[in-house]
């Protein structure tokens, strides 16, 4: 099935409806999708089934309480989830961004801060085979990809330093008082 029916919060008009052809017609850009607690854009399925979910807090794709985008399969059962915080893929407290197969086991987890690939408890991403076992694991740190064994070692300097000092910048320590 296609999109056929598009909802837009804005600020400048509030809720806007837009069907295939005025959705071809829309200059999303001229707009501030914007909306407080609900979705600002929700795509639609050709039966009125939702589609995909994108919350928006003055036109940067934010969600402090949950996922920022989520995607559906056309059964409604979830593909993906996307965790944003002001345009940036942020999470602190688990995976960034989920995907999931036709069967709800997980697909792939990927963590984020501040829009860079970076994880130090585990690899930052996972890949799944469709039983729910671990495929593929990758390692990254700051964005920088690294092998397991050249991760563990990372981590392992890492928990020798002094608790005293603390990361504040992928390059910088700061002794804290």
């Amino acid at each position: 099935m296609k999109n056929i029916k598009v909802t837009i919060y804005t600020k400048e008009m509030g809720r806007v409806d837009l069907n295939k052809q005025e959705y071809h017609d829309f200059d999303f850009d001229s707009v501030i999708k914007h909306r407080l607690n609900s979705p600002a854009a929700i795509w639609y399925y050709e039966d009125g089934s939702i589609n995909s979910e994108f919350y928006y807090i003055n036109d940067k794709i934010h969600r402090l309480d949950g996922p920022a985008c989520i995607y559906y399969y056309e059964n409604g059962s979830i593909n993906s989830k996307y965790y944003y915080i002001n345009n940036e893929l942020h999470k602190t407290d688990g995976p960034s961004v989920i995907w999931y197969n036709q069967y709800g086991n997980f697909s792939s987890k990927h963590y984020y801060i501040n829009n860079k690939i970076h994880r130090i408890d585990g690899p930052a991403i996972i890949w799944y085979n469709q039983d729910g076992s671990v495929w593929r694991e990758e390692y990254y740190i700051n964005y920088t990809s690294y092998n397991k064994e050249d991760y563990d070692n990372l981590i392992n300097e890492m928990k020798a330093l002094p608790k005293s000092l603390k990361l504040v910048h992928e390059d910088w320590w700061v002794r804290e008082l």
